[in-house]
């Protein structure tokens, strides 16, 4: 009989150790050849649409939105290699936005974890504890020198301490945007195609103040069909994926996107979060 082949690991395990540890890992992803062509894409995207916004998050893999020339950077070995690493087997695409601001726009988010969407009764405090396993990760990859991603390092581990306590206030959610500074938070400075992978759990913000130069950044989340979902699991609109629209394109990004149908049919107890995720999309951000 056959033995199965063994996929090599791409990261030490040092760099798996700090991820844990830390809950960020950054990565070169892209090439310049590669970093040159997704520009490009985005931006035959905004011509053909006549997109005049200065800042937007858009939702690349839905009907309406997509953004053709950059939908197959969810097929990228590279980056799912190491998402085979942090996770596990069987990675599966959930979520997929490009962030795009012209220079001159501030950009400001207060610190936070990513349970924005969820009631606040339903926010269980041993999510960040070391035992707790996250069945999940993010990841930003920008095509522009991007420093606008900051962490707490290894927060995703614990409950807030004093001094994020004093700026979060009664929530486990979000601090105000004018909060003081917070000693402990590291700014993750990001050249064109470099990614970060970071646990969503820590604490956490988006914040450039007013941009210096233009920011594209395309922001995707994983998770593996190994492990049962974590609440982040759903941030897709899956039911917009129609027939139609998955024969138009092309055949890895289609097979990713039936891969996630299969495991969001699996799994129908995160239906309720994606409902919350998507009521938040529509209240909070706006969403282009």
């Amino acid at each position: 009989m056959t033995q199965p082949t063994l996929r090599p690991s791409v990261l030490s395990d040092a760099e798996r150790a700090f991820f844990r540890e830390q809950g960020y890992l950054i990565r070169q992803t892209l090439d310049e050849a590669s970093v040159a062509r997704y520009v490009s894409a985005v931006e035959a995207s905004r011509r053909e649409r006549g997109e005049t916004q200065q800042m937007s998050n858009l939702q690349f893999l839905q009907p309406g939105k997509a953004i053709r020339g950059i939908q197959d950077i969810v097929c990228n070995e590279d980056i799912l290699a190491v998402c085979h690493d942090l996770l596990g087997e069987r990675i599966v695409v959930d979520g997929a936005s490009l962030f795009y601001g012209e220079a001159g726009v501030d950009y400001r988010q207060g610190w936070h974890r990513d349970v924005l969407q969820v009631p606040d009764d339903q926010v269980d405090p041993s999510w960040f504890s070391p035992d707790y396993h996250y069945n999940y990760v993010q990841m930003n990859m920008p095509l522009t020198t991007d420093g606008c991603l900051w962490i707490v390092p290894g927060s995703h581990r614990r409950q807030l301490n004093a001094e994020e306590r004093a700026i979060f206030g009664n929530t486990e959610k979000m601090a105000p945007v004018d909060a003081p500074e917070l000693g402990e938070g590291r700014q993750i400075v990001l050249n064109p195609g470099e990614a970060v992978f970071y646990n969503n759990y820590a604490v956490h913000r988006g914040y450039g103040g007013v941009l210096k130069d233009r920011r594209i950044t395309i922001h995707m989340g994983f998770h593996s069909a190994e492990h049962a979902p974590t609440l982040h699991f759903g941030v897709l609109d899956h039911t917009e994926y129609t027939l139609e629209y998955l024969a138009s394109l092309e055949p890895c990004v289609r097979e990713a996107l039936r891969a996630h149908l299969v495991e969001r049919a699996r799994h129908p107890e995160v239906n309720v979060f994606h409902a919350y995720h998507q009521q938040f999309l529509q209240k909070e951000f706006k969403t282009t």
